[in-house]
């Protein structure tokens, strides 16, 4: 009966059901199958996933994009959500790349075509899988009495989803320098846009950017952990006074954290035994750049939480600062998943804080997760390397989760995502990766968007390096 409606009445159809669905129902009969060729079918499935999960170089080129094209990015998102918590599954692709010794870390941007290399100087590099060279290289000029003590890379998002790199460089016993980059990847070329360099005297403990802000953590000097605000951009590269400082009290110097921006007024962190919200203070009208001490301020959290995050410190979303508040944060922590949104009230006075603490999907008879080792986490998909100990062994385990859809605030019907389970709590998977005996894992990243994972591995014989993308579909 539905092929005898008017066409555009079946396209209003066939727009309300998921990719899945819409292939099956046009496998039924060749009179609807003409349907599953026609562009705005595609288009609207694909504008509804980027709404939920924005990436800009996609939305940028989708005007563009045929429909097969379309077809293509629609059936994939589907395909992730159908693949990635299975059990021992086999990736369709991997691609391995040597690279120098001098890596030290990588980070996938741009949907997964682009690789932000950094190299033990400080150097960024800007690589197009599969291309021969760099199609961007940006070293860092030193002073005759500076070199790279150590070093750390993170990445971001703007507040439009833009991708962000934060490179963290100590350049003497008690100096850090802090750089944030935009990473640009469209016309009419590739670059590093710097929104931001920081000189600091100390050792910053970490660092996080969002929403137009820099944040870092600094020790005082009497035992008391101060949080710098700093604001960043294109007409702000040059500047290194603090916008605002907060002092947040005594801090043990072995209490790690991670620094996430939640809003233009509330910074998060996240510490092994739990989470706190600061408040960010408006600027002081008339900053003092000669006294940075008059801005620092004593605070108390807004709201705390008490809970086992554990190493979860080092595997939280990247987080995307969106006025709308759609979009939480999300810690995978030692036991459970720790999602925290602000919300608007209903009065439009302040933001409210909601808090859930989702327990993994263990198997039953199971204990728990087992050995959580380097791992990343997104909005939809989780992953971290699982193996203790090799002890030669020529492969690495690691444990995919599909994150529950309820964390997004989706209806359990809705027709792009599965319900039941996977709706409340999420289900995991597993797959396993060969390496040589002597490889040991250094870093690990995810692109959720395309479920690209991409691994920096170091032979502890030779001291070579190289690079492995994995395509799960």
């Amino acid at each position: 009966m539905l092929d005898r409606l008017p066409y555009d009445v079946q396209l209003g159809i066939v727009q309300l059901l998921g990719a899945r669905d819409v292939v099956r129902l046009c496998a039924t009969c060749k009179a609807l199958y003409s349907l599953i060729e026609d562009r705005s079918i595609w288009h609207h499935a694909l504008s509804r996933l980027l709404v939920l999960f924005p990436q800009p170089a996609l939305s940028r080129r989708l005007a563009a994009l045929t429909a097969p094209e379309l077809k293509a990015q629609v059936l994939l998102s589907a395909q992730l959500d159908r693949l990635w918590h299975g059990v021992d599954y086999r990736p369709r692709l991997v691609r391995n790349f040597h690279c120098p010794r001098a890596v030290e870390h990588v980070n996938l941007v741009a949907g997964g075509h682009w690789l932000v290399v950094v190299l033990y100087d400080g150097s960024l590099q800007l690589h197009e899988l599969g291309a021969p060279s760099p199609a961007v290289t940006l070293s860092h000029s030193l002073t005759e009495d500076e070199s790279v003590f150590y070093l750390s890379s993170r990445q971001s998002f703007t507040d439009d989803h833009e991708d962000l790199i934060i490179l963290q460089m100590g350049v003497r016993y008690d100096q850090c320098n802090i750089y944030v980059y935009h990473v640009a990847v469209v016309d009419p070329a590739p670059t590093f846009v710097r929104l931001g360099k920081f000189s600091v005297n100390g050792s910053v403990w970490c660092c996080a950017s969002g929403g137009g802000f820099l944040v870092y953590g600094l020790e005082s000097g009497g035992g008391e952990m101060v949080l710098h605000v700093c604001p960043v951009g294109p007409d702000e590269s040059e500047r290194a006074t603090p916008r605002v400082s907060l002092n947040i009290g005594p801090w043990s110097a072995d209490e790690d954290f991670s620094i996430s921006i939640l809003s233009e007024n509330l910074l998060m962190l996240a510490y092994h035994g739990g989470l706190a919200v600061y408040g960010i203070p408006p600027s002081p009208p008339t900053p003092d750049a000669t006294s940075p001490s008059a801005t620092t301020r004593p605070v108390q959290p807004v709201w705390s939480r008490r809970c086992e995050v554990g190493s979860g410190i080092y595997r939280i979303s990247p987080f995307s600062w969106d006025p709308c508040r759609r979009n939480p944060v999300v810690v995978a922590g030692t036991r459970a998943l720790h999602v925290l949104r602000i919300r608007h009230p209903p009065d439009g006075i302040g933001d409210e804080i909601d808090y859930r603490e989702i327990p993994y999907p263990f198997a039953p008879g199971t204990a728990g997760l087992g050995h959580v080792g380097l791992g990343a986490v997104g909005l939809r998909r989780a992953i971290w390397d699982s193996t203790e100990a090799r002890n030669g062994a020529l492969h690495v385990h690691f444990r995919t989760y599909s994150l529950p859809r309820s964390i997004l605030d989706l209806d359990e019907d809705d027709p792009d995502f599965g319900g039941g389970d996977l709706f409340v709590h999420g289900r995991l998977g597993s797959f396993t990766v060969t390496l040589d005996p002597e490889e040991h894992l250094v870093n690990l990243c995810l692109e959720e968007g395309s479920g690209r994972v991409c691994l920096l591995l170091n032979n502890i014989v030779t001291g070579g390096r190289r690079i492995s993308v994995i395509d799960v579909v």
